[in-house]
């Protein structure tokens, strides 16, 4: 008897086990071979250069987002005093690292910051003296 409640509450289950035979149709199904296709469309964004003459500590905020967006930056602060110029030079100095970028001075206050897009070869301040030198 508890034998047939127990079959009538869980829906009739039988003690005969069926035996599962596979289709044949079903083991036999064709890959069709597709071309494989990027689904990624980044595209890599134009690098550039940007000249920037910063007036105010304030400015290497702005010099560093055109770093972290991939861009090269040339700094001439000419018009500023040498304790914000070093102050400046600090700053992106954190950012260069940060970015695993490069940070060149060219002469007395003009610097060139690189990030790591950007392949800077040799000395770039010798470079610059000797073609002034040649000039002359």
């Amino acid at each position: 008897m508890a034998k047939g409640i127990f079959n009538s509450f869980f829906g009739g289950i039988d003690d005969e086990t069926e035996d599962y035979q596979p289709n044949p149709a079903d083991s036999s199904v064709k890959l069709n071979p597709r071309k494989v296709l990027s689904m990624s469309d980044k595209r890599i964004p134009d690098s550039k250069i940007n000249i920037v003459e910063p007036r105010i500590f304030a400015d290497a905020k702005n010099i560093s987002n055109k770093l972290m967006t991939g861009n090269a930056v040339l700094i001439k602060m000419e018009n500023v005093d040498n304790a914000t110029v070093r102050r400046i030079v600090d700053f992106l100095t954190g950012t260069i690292y940060a970015i695993d970028g490069n940070l060149q001075q060219i002469d007395d206050k003009v610097y060139l910051c690189a990030p790591k897009n950007f392949a800077v070869d040799g000395d770039v301040k010798q470079q610059f003296y000797d073609r002034n030198e040649n000039k002359n």
